[in-house]
């Protein structure tokens, strides 16, 4: 994790490396802790606790009843990123891969479902996706840390990082946009921000478009190295 850390930003010495590690544990940690205190949140706490920026990439897309592709990676709270989205009158639809033994999958799922998500398994999650665009919902996907699938490599926070390819597969078939997203912590509550959609063709390269994504994504990491999570081998090249 330090390693990640010292190739995000090669400047820093080693203590401002130790810091930011702890930093991202503790981070972490009340990821989990706001995950737990966030299950069955009225809309109105929800909003008392946030904001968003880019909030009119959605409105455009709901005023013509289209969906889209919320894309984020493992950075701040995405979690509370849903909720936020649910708050404001987003339908949103996520897939998720088992998380531990199958009571915790299950844990998850259940918490995900009681703040108003849809939420397909891994196993046959594609048809479902498609017609969640297709009937004007925003499917929420996380593109760092792939499980199945397809895959593409971009270059991300300093180095080559696999990303999974899915995103760009969805907006290709389906014809909506991609929104990459991040949710970060600030004092007092989460701040949201939308980016600029990115559209592809058809016949688009899913390199090139999830590297747009990841490119719009590594801007809040690297202002806000604190809530990166880089537990595990991040950098394909990594010694």
């Amino acid at each position: 994790m330090e390693a990640n850390h010292r190739r995000l930003s090669p400047g820093i010495d080693e203590r401002e490396v130790r810091r930011r590690g702890r930093r991202s544990y503790r981070e972490y940690g009340r990821t989990i802790a706001d995950f737990l205190w966030a299950i069955d949140l009225d809309a109105a706490t929800v909003a008392r606790r946030s904001r968003v920026d880019g909030l009119s990439h959605v409105r455009a897309l709901q005023a013509e009843g289209k969906g889209a592709i919320l894309t984020l990676s493992h950075f701040g709270n995405w979690d509370m990123a849903a909720n936020i989205a649910v708050s404001i009158g987003v339908p949103l639809t996520t897939v998720m891969a088992p998380f531990g033994p199958p009571p915790i999958t299950e844990l998850v799922v259940w918490a995900r479902e009681s703040n108003m998500l849809e939420v397909f398994t891994a196993d046959g999650a594609a048809r479902g996706l498609i017609r969640a665009v297709r009937r004007g919902r925003f499917v929420c996907l996380l593109c760092d840390i792939p499980g199945a699938g397809p895959t593409v490599t971009v270059d991300y926070c300093g180095g080559p990082v696999v990303f999974s390819a899915a995103p760009s597969w969805l907006a290709r078939v389906t014809g909506a946009p991609l929104l990459p997203a991040d949710c970060r912590r600030e004092a007092g509550g989460y701040t949201a921000h939308i980016h600029t959609p990115i559209t592809a063709g058809r016949d688009a390269d899913d390199t090139a478009v999830m590297q747009r994504v990841a490119s719009a994504l590594e801007g809040a990491v690297r202002r806000h190295p604190e809530q990166w999570y880089p537990f595990g081998e991040v950098y394909t090249d990594a010694s």
